[in-house]
């Protein structure tokens, strides 16, 4: 299952399936798990954020971040799910992740400096100027 997983991430951007949702997701779990503790809390926001992005009832979020999960622990690298994004995402899609980046890193009430890392180096990436990826840490934050 998860090579069938990794081989629809590497489908050019026309191909069908979840593989821009699977990298959203998979981005987010990284960053949760940065600070060495993804709790439920953290699960269940990455969850709401997934199904509120991609209109997704909770059962199919969940799912998919379960999903995420497995793929992002099998991936050394997140490069993978930058290429998917950056193939599948226009530039208001990025931002909107950047900010869902930001919610899942603050969601335990503080920000680990290897999340703001990983932040900075997905803005990078994704071609996000910085003064957009302020803006979404500030609406991140509410």
């Amino acid at each position: 299952m998860l090579e069938s997983i990794l081989k629809a991430l590497k489908e050019p951007a026309s191909g069908t399936g979840a593989r821009k949702e699977v990298a959203a997701a998979a981005l987010m779990v990284e960053a949760a798990r940065l600070d060495r503790s993804f709790d439920p809390e953290e699960r269940a926001i990455i969850v709401r954020l997934i199904g509120e992005h991609f209109k997704l009832d909770q059962a199919a979020a969940t799912e998919l971040v379960a999903l995420a999960e497995k793929t992002q622990r099998a991936n050394y690298s997140d490069w993978i799910f930058i290429k998917t994004i950056n193939e599948a995402f226009d530039a208001s899609e990025k931002l909107a992740l950047m900010e869902m980046l930001w919610k899942v890193a603050y969601a335990d009430g503080s920000l680990h400096k290897f999340e703001k890392h990983l932040i900075d180096h997905v803005a990078k990436e994704l071609g996000v100027s910085q003064s957009d990826l302020e803006s979404a840490q500030k609406a991140a934050k509410g």
